[in-house]
């Protein structure tokens, strides 16, 4: 009985009302089984595992730009041992004296002439600012100088805050002006070529038409530094730790970082105070204007500030590191005989000029086979062009070619191939014969890709040319009919014919009458009509493409929807009638609902 009742206690009304808990267990569900579900294990994906792809995509910096694109001259007291460890660092703009840039380029078909984006002029005194952009240092001041709303009051000239860039608006400040040292690259591979063949005691042959020429010097970087230079007897025999300074030989043209000396800083100065007054004099000649003249006046002060600090520092006593690498240097260029080469290092070539080109790597394999190692090369190795390549250094150049692996990242590099038959054909006289016959090959399918790729890109810029000329040449008449008559319309007219192809008359208005748009329409050129065909507006409709017999087919149609319309027309005026007379409408009463047909039939002609 106590559990009857402890069931009749747990008996709910609405288990009563269904026959009790018994009734209610046969109408539910156990879900019991959906509390394990698991899904069942996945097939292992086919094949071996995926490699994860690099991207070596950077955003854009203007600092990492400048870091590769340009050279430096820093500090004498400037230690170089980062950038030994990381070619990529960043130099420090504060120790920075000058920058190095290249005026010309000995690569054919090669422009690299820079003016000042202010004066449109070849920069005098250049001053680069740290965003990479070269101005004459008399504009950059007058830029920085006058204030937006108009010139400053002469007793504030030489106080200055900070600006927006005219080119990039990136922060320009006065202090981070660095002086330009121009490279002439063509002159510097041309006076290197004349001493070459000087003391080969030969003469320079002219370069045959189609065919360029290039002189290359053997670099030599030995392992764990970032510093190459032209393999001499100065080096690297004269190579210091704490870097090179702009004493030793071919320093200035080769190398990325060097360390100043006051001898270098004060000829520069000398150099731009000479442009200064060649500028002041040419201006008061030719074009008085009193404000350049000042700022001219203003920048040549700011020089002869400059050659003051460098004077102090040209009296002081040398540093003990600036003298001992001087009289390495000394010493190494006294000795007779070349030091021995080096195994732990890397040997290249590279343009005379100083700029990043270097030979392919296949032509590198030929005179590996000829010479038999890296450290035999000849120092002066002139070629003639086949192809240039150009790219830019990345991780997977980097790791390809080790020896160029002292460039920054980003830095624009250019591989030449070498057109050897040419070459043995000119300079065998001089440099002897280099055996390339192993290589025939190989060099053949080089020249044979070239060919097949310049052919495709001449096949690609023809079609392109005439796709171009194509819609020109198909609607040429009727741009040329429009022309002459959209020269002799108003706004409002030419505005009304072309509302005219969306807005069409109005339904009563005659075809003839242009007064129903309110503007006379010019005088256009018409073609001859196929068809006098109208729309339901009362306009002219576009002309049928199909024919005489699409043109009976339209006519048949049209004819069919009009008897149409007037067979519905004619019941429904019957059934209107005799509704009328049975039942008269009365008030109140709910009215049956008029249909009325419009005629959507097409136009009759």
């Amino acid at each position: 009985m106590a559990g009857t009742d402890r069931r009749d206690a747990h008996t709910t009304p609405r288990d009563a009302a269904h026959g009790g808990r018994q009734g209610s267990k046969k109408r539910a569900q156990s879900l019991n089984h959906l509390l394990a579900f698991t899904l069942p294990p996945r097939a292992p994906a086919p094949g071996g595992p995926r490699r994860a792809r690099r991207h070596d995509h950077r955003p854009f910096n203007r600092e990492r730009y400048v870091n590769a694109q340009y050279r430096f001259v820093m500090k004498p007291t400037y230690d170089c041992t980062a950038q030994i460890a990381d070619a990529d660092a960043p130099l420090p703009w504060a120790d920075i004296e000058q920058v190095l840039v290249c005026a010309t380029s000995d690569l054919p078909n090669a422009h690299s002439d820079t003016n000042c984006p202010i004066c449109l002029s070849a920069p005098s005194a250049p001053r680069m600012t740290r965003c990479g952009h070269v101005f004459c240092y008399a504009c950059i001041l007058h830029y920085l100088i006058v204030a937006e709303d108009g010139p400053r009051p002469r007793g504030v000239l030489s106080h200055r805050h900070s600006k927006r860039c005219p080119i990039c608006w990136d922060e320009v400040h006065a202090r981070d002006l660095k002086a330009v040292h121009w490279i002439d690259a063509r002159r510097t591979a041309q006076t290197f070529t004349a001493s070459y063949l000087a003391a080969q005691s030969a003469e320079d042959d002219q370069a045959a038409p189609g065919a360029p020429e290039l002189t290359l010097r053997l670099i030599e970087r030995p392992h764990g530094t970032a510093f190459a230079l032209p393999r001499s007897a100065t080096w690297p025999a004269a190579a210091r730790p704490e870097g090179i300074y702009s004493f030793q030989p071919d320093a200035l043209v080769f190398s990325r970082v060097v360390l100043a000396t006051p001898e270098l800083l004060l000829a520069s100065l000398e150099r731009d105070i000479a442009e200064i007054d060649d500028e002041v004099v040419a201006l008061r000649a030719y074009a008085p204007d009193e404000l350049s003249v000042e700022f001219l006046r203003v920048a040549r002060e700011k020089l002869g500030e400059q050659m003051a600090q460098v004077r102090v520092q040209l009296e002081a006593p040398p540093l003990r590191r600036v003298q001992a690498a001087r009289n390495a240097v000394e010493h190494a260029a006294q000795s007779v005989h070349a030091g021995p080469a080096q195994a732990d290092a890397y040997y290249f070539y590279q343009a005379a000029s100083g700029q990043n080109v270097f030979l392919h790597p296949l032509d590198v394999k030929v005179l590996l086979a000829h010479f038999g190692a890296y450290a035999r090369f000849p120092d002066t190795l002139r070629i003639v062009i086949q192809h240039a390549e150009e790219g830019t250094m990345d991780e997977q150049l980097r790791r390809k070619c080790k020896y160029i692996a002292h460039l920054p990242m980003s830095s624009d590099v250019t591989f030449l191939e070498v057109d050897w038959p040419q070459t043995a054909a000119r300079f065998a006289a001089t440099q002897g014969e280099i055996h390339y016959a192993p290589f025939e090959a190989m060099l053949r399918q080089r020249r044979q890709r070239h060919h097949e790729k310049q052919h495709r890109e001449e096949r690609a810029r023809a079609k392109a040319e005439k796709q171009a000329a194509a819609p020109v040449a198909s609607h040429g008449p009727h741009i040329d009919e429009w022309a002459g008559a959209a020269a002799a319309m108003s706004f409002r007219e030419s505005a009304m014919v072309g509302a005219e192809m969306y807005f069409p008359r109005h339904p009563g208005a005659d075809v003839e009458d242009d007064a129903a748009l309110g503007v006379p329409l010019p005088s256009v050129p018409q073609r001859p009509a196929a068809s006098t065909h109208k729309t339901v507006w009362g306009t002219p409709a576009a002309p049928r493409a199909g024919g005489d017999a699409l043109g009976a087919d339209a006519q048949h149609f049209d004819d069919a929807w009009s008897a149409l319309e007037q067979a519905h027309g004619s019941q429904h005026d019957a059934a209107t009638d005799s509704a009328q007379q049975r039942v008269p409408n009365a008030k109140g009463q709910k009215r049956k609902p008029k249909l009325i047909l419009t005629g959507g039939g097409r136009g009759r002609g």
